[in-house]
């Protein structure tokens, strides 16, 4: 307990709460929790408004990165495969190759350290229900995915397959370049070699592909689906008008937005902050004026997906907002933190004066506080007054942000 006590405090010092402060600390945002619940009870529903993810929304340091945590260990329980990605520089939210390749690195099980998609290839070739349940689910998708990977399941089946060829198809699958013509050659070997119709997909559609497969996979394998939870989306406010707008189309498509393009099986979670409306989409007319930018280079689909994100987004700010903090839930928080911290340095806190609830004032800057009073307490015996300030979101447009290397739309693997 120490351990993990000492590195939960050290987190919330920091101001980035880890796992074990997460689990600790808890959370009083019972709205969103229930919101969140009913979307992973819905995740391979057909249709209806709980099949769409959700979505929170709060200003600097009042625990958005904490709470996506604690939904994370929700969505554990409930047996999903979680990934974790905070929008940025490196995975910009207006390329999906970079936002998926992002969700599996990330990705972890919720019940092994295993690499998830080698662990779910393991699952496949060790029980025999699991690989029909994925070669019905595939059959099922038709012409959604292509036949590339009811080649990969018939190689799988197959006891004769190369380790090497099984190791090849999870990389696949976790979104690397692999040679198409080793696949096709293994086929051909086995005698199936023109059942299974293969060729070169740009990385676009690779990406769609991927995004349809994985959850079908996890759910194979014995898992609940995929739990996406992206963080600080409001970096997109930086972004050029056309990189924010393809961000508006990712961020409805991986949400279930678009009835055509729901992906069953992935429940996504975003947080944003609460200015975002009035800084970003408001005062910069995205509602009106995105649409038509898509609609000039051809993506009419794309298009069409942008107001349905913002409309998401305006209703998180409105009703899904982070509540602040009440004079109990600060109370309680209070006594939750002193436990944590006597655990980790065996060291016993005084109670602190109860803090008037303060419309300015956030949670971290409560925690971090009583922290450092504590710290300062136990290593000098001093008294302590603290001095606090306000960051404001910076808004700035920025095209380094939103730009990558590779762009999705153009870029064929040609590795295939």
């Amino acid at each position: 307990m120490t351990l993990d006590a000492r590195m939960a405090v050290e987190a919330l010092r920091a101001g980035v709460p880890n796992g074990a402060a997460v689990r600790l600390m808890g959370t009083e945002q019972t709205a969103i929790e229930h919101g969140f619940e009913a979307a992973l009870a819905a995740a391979w529903s057909d249709s209806g408004p709980a099949r769409t993810g959700i979505g929170m929304a709060g200003g600097f340091g009042t625990g958005k990165s904490h709470l996506l945590g604690y939904l994370a260990e929700v969505a554990r329980q409930q047996g999903f495969v979680v990934s974790r990605v905070v929008v940025s520089k490196e995975t910009p939210l207006s390329h999906p190759a970079h936002v998926l390749a992002a969700a599996l690195r990330d990705a972890t099980l919720p019940d092994r350290p295993d690499d998830p998609i080698a662990a779910c290839v393991a699952i496949l070739r060790e029980k025999t229900d699991a690989m029909q349940a994925i070669e019905t689910a595939v059959a099922a998708q038709g012409a959604a995915l292509a036949p590339l990977f009811a080649a990969c399941l018939f190689l799988l089946r197959r006891g004769a397959t190369p380790a090497e060829t099984v190791r090849r198809i999870a990389r696949l699958w976790s979104g690397a370049k692999v040679s198409v013509p080793v696949i096709r050659r293994e086929l051909t070997a086995a005698g199936v070699g023109r059942t299974y119709p293969l060729k070169a997909l740009p990385v676009a559609a690779m990406t769609q592909q991927l995004i349809r497969f994985v959850p079908l996979l996890f759910r194979a394998a014995g898992y609940g689906g995929w739990c996406i939870l992206l963080d600080e989306v409001e970096l997109i406010g930086r972004y050029t008008p056309l990189q924010r707008a393809l961000s508006y189309a990712v961020l409805a498509g991986l949400l279930g937005l678009h009835a055509a393009g729901r992906t069953p099986g992935i429940v996504t979670a975003y947080a944003i902050t609460d200015d975002f409306v009035t800084a970003v989409i408001n005062a910069r007319q995205d509602r009106e004026k995105l649409p038509e930018r898509l609609m000039l280079k051809g993506r009419s689909a794309e298009a069409g997906m942008v107001p349905q994100a913002v409309r998401h987004i305006e209703w998180t700010v409105l009703q899904s907002r982070i509540a602040p903090p009440t004079r109990a839930d600060l109370a309680q928080c209070h006594d939750r933190l002193r436990d944590l911290y006597r655990s980790a340095y065996d060291w016993p806190p005084p109670p602190l004066p109860p803090p008037e609830p303060a419309a300015t004032r956030t949670l971290r800057q409560y925690i971090k506080g009583w922290i450092t009073q504590w710290d300062l307490l136990r290593l000098g015996g001093g008294a302590v007054r603290l001095i606090e300030g306000s960051i404001a979101t910076d808004y700035r447009e920025d095209a380094a942000l939103g730009a990558a290397h590779d762009d999705p739309d153009s870029e064929e693997d040609s590795d295939q």
